[in-house]
């Protein structure tokens, strides 16, 4: 075996192993074919191009196979990504709740405990409908979310929407289910497809409420906002490999944009003089676009592969 064989032979390993196996050889052969005699290594912009080609066939993205395809994919990705956002927003009610009931023991939480234990349950419901692929199912959870929200907003004047709607929509952790729900809809008329690993996006949002939830576990610290900006940052760098990602990063930016909006048109409307910077507003927007932009650019061409 050649150095130059061995060095693309090492490349080949980022394919999924299934590929390595039926398509491995024949790629091999085809780089060595075109290779000059005396080289000893690939050439760096063909290195990149096998290292790319490989995460793209492991994220699944080049077997999608129209830009519809990309577009449904992106647009369930988004609502998983959503309803695993809104997770982390609702527990820490519950998680709070649970550390008070061990160490002063149990109360009655009174109308908090819809807060508590309902709407963060209906959104597990909802992640994991959407994982396993029940769309039906995962846009009833998240609309019943939306409907358990404005009613925990407006408890004491009974009803699903009031004044008090627009003063609980101030709040990120509003945003999520109804925008799952939006992303669900289109999913509704989609052709099911198989879906694989159902079970990461649980564990995955498991994981998520544990890091990103204030409570006694991490310190009681609040950084979603800050994940946010991080995975929009790392979505664009990783636009070339899939472009589902900035996709998604641009619409879980949208929570915080909107509470943003809806606290702005809050205040205004109470006739209150907001003395308050706008550049959170003006990073969403920026962060939102360059995300946006990205996942649009790099959606066509992957489209045309």
């Amino acid at each position: 075996m050649t150095e130059l064989e061995r060095r693309y032979r090492w490349l080949l390993r980022a394919y999924p192993r299934a590929y390595q196996q039926y398509r491995a050889d024949e790629m091999l052969e085809t780089l060595l074919a075109t290779a000059d005699d005396e080289r000893q290594r690939p050439h760096l912009r063909e290195a990149a191009a096998l290292v790319v080609g490989g995460l793209r066939a492991r994220t699944g993205v080049d077997r999608l196979g129209s830009r519809s395809a990309l577009g449904y994919s992106a647009l369930r990705l988004s609502a998983l990504s959503l309803l695993v956002y809104g997770m982390t927003l609702w527990a820490g009610g519950p998680i709070s709740f649970l550390v008070t009931t061990l160490s002063d023991g149990p109360y009655k939480p009174d109308t908090w405990w819809f807060m508590l234990i309902v709407i963060p349950t209906v959104l597990a419901i909802a992640l994991f409908a959407t994982a396993w692929g029940s769309y039906r199912l995962a846009f009833a959870a998240t609309i019943l979310t939306v409907a358990a929200q404005l009613w925990s907003a407006n408890w004491f004047t009974q009803s699903l929407w009031s004044v008090y709607s627009l003063q609980s929509a101030i709040a990120p952790k509003f945003w999520p289910a109804l925008l799952a729900s939006l992303a669900l809809l289109p999913l509704l008329r989609a052709h099911r497809t198989p879906v694989t690993k159902p079970w990461a996006w649980p564990v995955l949002g498991a994981l998520a409420v544990v890091a990103l939830t204030p409570s006694p576990i991490n310190g009681w610290s609040d950084a979603p906002l800050m994940s946010l900006y991080a995975f929009a940052a790392l979505a664009v760098i990783a636009a070339p490999i899939d472009a589902r990602m900035p996709i998604v990063a641009s619409v879980l930016l949208l929570a915080p944009a909107l509470a943003q909006a809806t606290y702005q048109l809050y205040f205004k409307q109470a006739g209150w003089e907001l003395d308050i910077s706008i550049t959170t507003i003006l990073i969403l927007t920026a962060v939102m676009v360059i995300t946006l932009a990205a996942g649009t650019i790099a959606g066509r061409r992957q489209a045309r592969m």
